[in-house]
């Protein structure tokens, strides 16, 4: 009998850590990423464009970001623009080549990655393609109506184009979208003002997705969710809650990334948070005063409150004892920001955007583990920045850079282990217009709040 205890003590221990293993999330990994060819870039994820990585000098096109793993990046040089969600495995340092000749097409590590259909050139080239060729293919962007033509190229090959994402920008029309979605069965989805998500149907369109940007039609969305059974992240722009109005999220079991942008939400509670998240992502809700229901959710590792100018009680985040990335609201309080900085020991990346009673940055030494900040702040609330030595990217406002050349080339001195690179912004507005970023993103270099 004893024998058979000892004999069966360790495989009940190494079960027990099996199951344990399952039961707990896998915390992504937070990588700074080095992205050649590009101008400007943004995690739209974690900050939906309001701060993002621009460039130095004018002809230089290297940009720096922070992202974890299925972060959704936004990235443009002149008028051409590209979507990315970040896969470890293409590693940290990416380069980006664009080619225009037959159809805009984007090119990572030399490898064929984003395709704009747009007309019937580029249907060609699509055509043209090896299927090796449409296999690379990472995603997919149509710009205009779902044509009959543009469907029927699209199946022919449907066997290659499933899994890819597809970004869709000014068209209309559920039915054609139906289609378009049981071809391809993407893997991400990004839908302007102009596109609604299907209902549940038989065809289960939705099914197997894993990444889904809509501009805020909630009553849509709660229809949909029942088909999204592997939606890990979810992100929404412009939605109002009405009267009552939830955002049903308690059924995504797999959901870890909520971002929500430029609402007018006042309270958390309009939304059934699943068990499952990780990553929330508040940006640019003016609106927004009770935090309350961030006590619920402990497992939390990522929180951005950028551009909340009204949130009460920023004391409760001292219960997030897991939080490795924070954005801090823009109202917080110097000696909140002071208190919080003692006890958010964990973190790797702050920001702080528009805060604009921050008195001086003396409370992030204290963090050992802060080796990325992002800081939209005035030059005399930086006391003590070039004291934290613990840092490796540092990403001030493009102002900064053009006003202080001699006090960045100190900073630098004191700071030589950091990379120290300008950023801008963009306000969206009131309405979904990433897509827009192109025309505008090099005639608004300075970060500006929305009005």
């Amino acid at each position: 009998m004893k024998k058979f205890i000892y004999f069966l003590l360790p495989v009940l221990i190494g079960l027990s850590g099996i199951i344990t293993g399952c039961t707990q999330a896998v915390v992504p990994e937070i990588d700074i990423i080095r992205i050649e060819g590009v101008s400007w870039a943004c995690n739209v994820t974690t900050s939906y464009a309001t701060f993002g990585s621009t460039t130095e000098f004018e002809g230089q096109y290297e940009v720096i970001l922070a992202a974890s793993e299925g972060d959704l990046l936004y990235m443009n040089r002149d008028d051409l623009q590209f979507y990315y969600r970040y896969n470890t495995k293409d590693g940290k340092d990416l380069e980006v080549t664009f080619d225009t000749l037959h159809a805009v097409s984007v090119y990572l590590n030399g490898k064929l990655n984003y395709m704009e259909l747009s007309g019937p050139a580029s249907l060609k080239a699509f055509e043209a393609l090896t299927d090796p060729e449409k296999s690379q293919l990472s995603t997919l962007e149509i710009r205009g109506a779902l044509t009959g033509d543009l469907l029927s190229i699209l199946e022919q090959h449907e066997s290659l184009l499933h899994g890819k994402g597809l970004v869709l920008e000014t068209g209309s029309g559920n039915s054609d979208l139906t289609d378009l979605l049981t071809i391809c069965r993407p893997e991400y989805l990004v839908l302007d003002d102009s596109w609604r998500l299907p209902g549940p149907d038989g065809n289960n369109v939705l099914a197997g997705m894993e990444l889904l940007w809509v501009q805020g039609d909630v009553p849509a969305l709660s229809k949909a969710a029942p088909c999204c059974g592997d939606l890990e992240s979810l992100i929404i722009s412009g939605w109002e809650p009405q009267q009552g109005e939830l955002l049903p999220l308690s059924s995504l079991k797999k959901l870890q990334n909520l971002t929500l942008a430029e609402s007018d939400l006042t309270t958390l509670q309009n939304i059934e948070f699943p068990e499952s998240l990780l990553s929330l992502n508040l940006i640019s809700c003016d609106t927004l005063v009770d935090i309350g229901q961030l006590i619920k959710l402990q497992k939390l590792n990522r929180l951005n409150l950028t551009d909340c100018d009204k949130v009460k009680n920023a004391g409760i985040l001292h219960n997030l004892e897991s939080l490795r990335w924070i954005s801090f609201p823009a109202n917080i309080t110097h000696q909140e920001f002071s208190d919080l900085a003692g006890s958010l020991t964990q973190l790797e990346v702050a920001e702080l955007i528009g805060c604009t009673e921050i008195i001086d940055l003396s409370p992030l030494r204290q963090l050992e583990n802060l080796n990325i900040l992002a800081l939209h702040l005035q030059k005399e609330q930086l006391a003590g920045l070039d004291s934290l030595s613990q840092l490796e990217v540092l990403i001030l406002t493009v102002e900064l850079f053009k006003d202080n050349p001699d006090w960045i080339k100190e900073l630098r001195a004191s700071l030589p282990q950091c990379e120290i690179v300008p950023g801008s912004g963009i306000c969206l507005g009131s309405g979904w217009l990433l897509l827009l970023l192109p025309l505008i993103v090099f005639f608004r270099y300075t970060f500006r709040r929305k009005v």
